[in-house]
C-alpha cells in the first residue's frame, strides 16, 4: 500500500499547448497511448492513458507494457485491453496493420513472451482485492480505452470513486 500519496510533477520537456505544433511521437515509451504509436495525432487523452499505465505500475509494482518495439507494444495492448477499434486501424498510415490485422505472430519468441506475460486487464485484479482496489482497477480500465474520444477524461477521472479517500484527505475530512 502506498505510504505517502504526495505526487511531484517533473520533466515537462515534451509539454505543449493545444495551439502549438505536436510532434508525432510523445510520452515515455511504456506509457505511450495507441494513437501516438499509430501516428493518428494526439491530445490530452494520451496523458490519461499514460496516467492509467502509471497507476497500474504504482499499484502492482511493475510496468504494464514493458517493451521497446511498437509492434510488440500494440500486441501487448490488444492482449491486455482488447483489439483496437477498426476505425483506428484503418486510419493509421503505419505499416503495423496490413489488411486490417496486426502484423504479429504468436509463434515467434516475442509472440510467446506477450502471450505468457500479458493478460486481460481484469485478470490482474485479485479476487481478494478490497473495494478500494476494485475502484482503482475500474478507473484504470476507463483510462486504458483504445479510442481517445471514449477514454475517461482527466476531470472525470479526478471525480472517480477511486479517489474519494484522496479527495477527503486533501480537504481535511479524512
Amino acid at each position: 500500500m502506498l505510504r505517502c500519496p504526495d505526487i511531484r510533477l517533473i520533466d515537462f520537456g515534451s509539454a505543449t499547448f493545444d495551439h502549438e505544433h505536436h510532434s508525432k511521437v510523445v510520452s515515455t515509451r511504456h506509457y505511450r497511448a495507441p494513437e501516438v504509436i499509430l501516428e493518428l495525432g494526439w491530445a490530452q487523452p494520451c496523458d490519461v492513458w499514460s496516467i492509467g499505465c502509471i497507476l497500474f505500475e504504482l499499484h502492482l509494482g511493475y510496468t504494464l507494457f514493458q517493451t521497446h518495439d511498437n509492434r510488440e507494444h500494440l500486441a501487448m495492448m490488444e492482449r491486455v485491453v482488447g483489439p483496437l477499434p477498426t476505425g483506428m486501424v484503418h486510419s493509421t498510415k503505419t505499416r503495423y496493420y496490413p489488411g486490417g490485422r496486426l502484423d504479429w505472430s504468436d509463434r515467434s519468441s516475442a509472440g510467446r513472451y506477450v502471450r505468457d506475460n500479458c493478460r486481460p486487464l481484469r485478470n490482474y485484479l485479485s479476487r481478494s482485492d478490497d473495494d478500494n482496489h476494485r475502484r482503482l482497477f475500474d478507473v484504470i480500465e476507463a483510462m486504458l480505452v483504445h479510442e481517445p474520444s471514449e477514454r475517461l477524461t482527466a476531470a472525470r477521472a479526478l471525480r472517480h470513486p477511486a479517489f474519494d479517500r484522496v479527495r477527503a484527505a486533501a480537504s481535511g475530512s479524512a
